[in-house]
């Protein structure tokens, strides 16, 4: 499986959306956020053209946040651009790692030690059923104590892999 690194337009403009900045037929979801190294971030999800998008970016106004942005739409294998996760630049020195889940994958590994919890996304908020993840690490990762990085494997409670499904 390929991961993309990839900006915010060029993630964008790949995976068939239009332009980030331009209006989206939903409403974006603020789904989580946080700080990194003192700078504020955010993961973003809405629904357009038939896609999931998702993207992390800084807080508010994408333009303004002067924090750069991995967005990405189309989370399957049906273009060579898209894949079930994405992969960008992060807040400071990071990169962000994430992508929407079946609603069974409550944890998802991404490296040899390193296990994450998954979300929910919201309801009510035309996003499909399902998961999301999120992972921000130095550009240095992954850490002696993290093991060695894999590509990203979703499981269930019981710790059994689940497939990645397409959004």
């Amino acid at each position: 499986m390929a991961v993309a690194v990839v900006v915010a337009a060029v993630a964008l403009s790949a995976a068939g959306c239009s332009g980030l900045f331009q209006l989206t037929p939903t409403p974006r979801v603020l789904l989580t956020s946080g700080v990194y190294q003192g700078e504020p971030w955010s993961v973003y999800a809405w629904r357009q053209e038939g896609q999931l998008c998702m993207e992390v970016d800084g807080p508010g106004d994408p333009e303004a946040s002067g924090v750069p942005s991995a967005s990405a739409c189309g989370f399957d294998q049906k273009d060579p651009s898209s894949g079930y996760y994405d992969s960008g630049p992060g807040p400071g020195d990071s990169d962000v790692n994430f992508g929407p889940l079946p609603a069974r994958a409550t944890r998802i590994r991404v490296a040899t030690k390193e296990t994450l919890p998954t979300r929910p996304f919201p309801a009510g908020k035309q996003l499909p059923v399902g998961r999301y993840w999120v992972q921000i690490v130095p550009k240095r990762w992954p850490l002696p104590a993290d093991g060695r990085a894999i590509s990203p494997k979703p499981l269930d409670a019981s710790g059994r892999a689940v497939a990645y499904q397409d959004f």
